[in-house]
């Protein structure tokens, strides 16, 4: 396990911020997840309370992804064939779109939330190839979904944040070192937050915490953290995320820790362009589809 964050740095990165709390429909979600026997047209009901919400899950579901043989049509009908635990998750990541995006129309913000559903999208179909259950394909989403949430807080307070940001990384700086010099935070605390906040499991909490300090998330001894973390990692690398949100071509992190990355999932660099291919035969793009 990561080592436990330090209060003292958890009050120092909150200053001037505001996490916000864990939606109603998702509290009365989860409390009907902790019963014996959960029912799930109940839980249907809770969902489609909110039209907006119901309406861009079965808009997901449906999706070209999920690669479903038959259209879903309700979300009661989504529960019964994903699985409440998917669809539940899914509603979670809209509902932090939803909250974090809301009246926001800059390009920037625009980009975060269209990478961070690209990057979910792969870490979910990486997890898919390499045989994990549907537990931690559902995880892998949520992770990509909610590991840059702590983002839109500090670019919310701060419109030069990706002019900033860019020259950091240009400059061969590290994402945490950049945002406590100019912001006196981090996006991976916030984040961090933001997850436990929402009811996240400890493991994604603490991938979220540490997902820009290889250094520490690679001598963890839980090795489902690191094989998160490695997921999610090569899934960046392979959706372009820096070069999404930052216009930079190469991702210094990768670069440092790319090869130790990979060892945690047993690959090497010869193998991704095979893997891209397969990502490009489910839609998926890819850098390898960008040169």
């Amino acid at each position: 396990m990561t080592t436990a964050l330090d209060m003292a740095l958890i009050e120092r990165a909150l200053t001037g911020f505001t996490i916000p709390p864990r939606p109603e429909i998702l509290q009365h979600i989860q409390q009907q997840l902790a019963t014996n026997e959960p029912s799930i047209s109940r839980i249907a009901a809770l969902i489609n309370l909110d039209v907006g919400i119901a309406g861009f899950t079965l808009k997901v579901v449906n999706s070209a992804f999920f690669g479903l043989r038959q259209k879903i049509t309700s979300i009661e009908h989504a529960c019964k064939y994903l699985g409440l635990s998917r669809v539940v998750a899914l509603v979670r990541s809209i509902l932090l779109r939803f909250t974090l995006a809301e009246g926001r129309r800059d390009p920037f913000s625009q980009r975060l939330w269209s990478s961070a559903l690209h990057t979910a999208t792969i870490t979910m179909a990486l997890a898919k190839h390499f045989n994990l259950d549907q537990a931690a394909q559902d995880d892998c989403y949520s992770l990509g979904l909610f590991h840059n949430a702590g983002i839109a807080l500090i670019s919310e307070q701060a419109p030069q944040y990706a002019s900033l940001m860019q020259l950091g990384l240009q400059a061969g700086r590290g994402y945490s070192e950049i945002e406590e010099q100019h912001f006196q935070t981090c996006h991976e605390v916030l984040g961090f937050l933001i997850a436990q906040s929402w009811g996240l499991t400890p493991e994604l909490c603490n991938v979220i915490a540490y997902h820009h300090s290889p250094a520490l998330i690679l001598q963890s001894d839980n090795g489902y953290e690191q094989q998160l973390f490695a997921l999610l990692k090569l899934a960046e690398f392979f959706s372009g995320e820096s070069r999404l949100l930052y216009q930079i071509n190469v991702d210094p992190e990768w670069q440092t820790y790319g090869g130790a990355i990979l060892d945690v999932l047993e690959l090497d660099s010869l193998s991704l362009p095979d893997f891209a291919e397969l990502l490009h035969r489910q839609d998926i793009q890819t850098v390898y589809s960008l040169n």
